[in-house]
């Protein structure tokens, strides 16, 4: 029992002197700085970025009260401080020579017993650009990255010396920064930011893109909308036959108008070009006077030509002819639907009250055999002349008997719940959006239903030969009437994507 109580209290006696050697008992020394991870440790190393895990080395650093890097206090837990290592991280809100000229560039540890210092580099990684952006005036650049501190200059790839932004700003989180581009036409190359610790570079100018045109079969006289990304400063709009477009306006960064010259004779791309570079269209914009086969399934110059794509062959839609002041800007003959408080809930009545057509029996595609339904888009031009709130459009082919529908209701889209643009402007659908749709007993008729299966090829809405009637109809399964009805269309066409 005596031999037990010896040994308990010898070994009190070596656990009390333990912690009190571990306090420290002279003035604390650092003498090195070193990484936690053991496989990159550095004996010269002298600097760090904050948000770093180190471990402080050095003597007599026991009884630690604070530790400071530049006078930033950092967090410490006592478990892993020892009289000779401090494992600590350096807060992420320590200053650098970037955020603050006048730091001293120290680490600072204080302990019951004195205080120790060590000269201490606190650096950020160079910038880094992500991507760039335009405000809608085209004088402003937006950059967005990360290490935007201490930021220098901003310049751009412009002749002349004057090459320097006119003034930036930079956000407090420092991924992003607002500049105000030189005057010049920028050549191809890099935009740089330089920092206190380094330079980041981007690609400059971006590439200007043509996403789509409102309008791709717009007459003469018509004011056009092209969307795209980077459309800034553009100064030439080129129409079919290197006619250039006029009245050029930006409605913002994505955006731009133009008026469609005279003189058009045949189809083909338009291009734009400006400060920063060239677009070419994803899809060609033509005048009537020329549409190729297969492709164009109706133009409706013609109203009972049973032979070409220029036909209209029926059923109750209103054959019109250009020029029109009901549609102004057509570009040359169309169809309209109109109609009269139309029933809520019915398929069949269309037929008789003016509400439907058909186009001729054409091929829609070069092969139909290999020919995807995803690689391929129904096209055509509409021009809304009433307060759309209810009801849609029905597409679908004699082929599948009406069962394959889309339902064309861009009123459901809009914040009022009414659509009504002006002008002609083009429609885009894509053939594997035309899905198998429900018969509704009661309306006598099949519904479209967007959950329905899509079709693979296109042969699985025209049928093996790959040539077959667009039918067109309104139809209103809202459960709301509407007063009237009055939309033209143009130009049914295939394109491929």
């Amino acid at each position: 029992m005596r031999k037990l109580l010896f040994f308990a209290i010898l070994s009190g006696s070596i656990l009390i002197s333990c912690k009190k050697n571990d306090s420290g008992s002279g003035q604390p020394l650092i003498s090195g700085v070193r990484l936690v991870d053991s496989t990159k440790r550095d004996s010269t190393f002298t600097k760090a970025t904050p948000g770093t895990e180190i471990v402080i080395q050095g003597s007599n650093l026991g009884g630690l009260q604070a530790v400071y890097f530049n006078d930033t206090s950092a967090f410490f837990n006592p478990v892993y401080a020892t009289n000779s290592n401090i494992i600590i991280i350096i807060p992420s809100t320590a200053q650098t020579v970037a955020t603050d000229p006048n730091v001293p560039s120290i680490i600072k540890v204080v302990t019951n017993h004195g205080t120790a210092t060590y000269s201490f580099q606190l650096y950020l990684p160079p910038p880094s650009i992500s991507s760039i952006s335009f405000d809608n005036t085209g004088k402003f650049v937006f950059i967005n990255g990360s290490n935007f501190v201490g930021v220098q200059k901003i310049t751009f790839p412009v002749p002349g010396a004057a090459d320097t932004a006119l003034s930036f700003t930079v956000n407090k989180t420092g991924n992003l920064i607002t500049a105000a581009i030189p005057p010049g036409t920028a050549f191809k190359d890099s935009l740089r930011v330089y920092c206190t610790f380094g330079s980041g570079a981007y690609s400059y100018p971006p590439p200007m893109s043509i996403t789509s045109v409102s309008n791709e079969n717009g007459a003469a006289g018509d004011t056009i909308t092209i969307t795209g990304t980077n459309l800034i400063g553009v100064d030439n709009v080129i129409f079919p036959g290197g006619i250039a477009g006029t009245n050029i306006q930006s409605i913002s960064a994505t955006q731009i108008s133009v008026t469609v010259p005279s003189g058009i004779t045949a189809p083909d791309s338009l291009r734009i070009s400006g400060g920063l570079g060239n677009a070419v269209a994803p899809r060609i914009f033509d005048s009537y006077l020329t549409h190729p086969s297969p492709g164009y399934i109706s133009t409706f110059e013609n109203q009972w030509n049973l032979t070409d794509n220029t036909c209209y062959t029926g059923w109750t839609a209103t054959y019109r002819t250009a020029p029109s002041t009901t549609y102004p800007n057509s570009t040359g003959n169309f169809v309209s639907i109109t109609g009269s408080a139309p029933a809520v809930g019915s398929v069949n009545w269309y037929y008789n009250n003016s509400m439907a057509m058909r186009s001729n029996s054409l091929p829609w595609v070069a092969n139909p055999s290999t020919a995807k339904a995803s690689d391929y888009l129904l096209k055509f031009e509409a021009y809304v002349n009433f307060d759309w709130k209810a009801g849609g459009i029905y597409f679908t082919t004699n082929s599948t008997g009406g069962s394959y529908l889309y339902e064309w209701a861009p009123w459901q889209n809009e914040s009022g719940g009414i659509y009504h643009p002006s002008g002609w402007f083009t429609v885009t659908i894509p053939l594997s959006s035309i899905v198998a749709g429900t018969y509704n007993n009661s309306a006598g008729g099949w519904q479209y239903n967007p959950s329905g299966n899509a079709p693979s090829m296109v042969t699985d809405l025209t049928g093996s030969t790959g040539t077959d009637q667009l039918f067109v109809y309104f139809t209103n399964f809202t459960g709301k009437d509407i007063n009237g009805v009055d939309i033209a269309f143009d130009n049914f066409r295939i394109v491929h994507q």
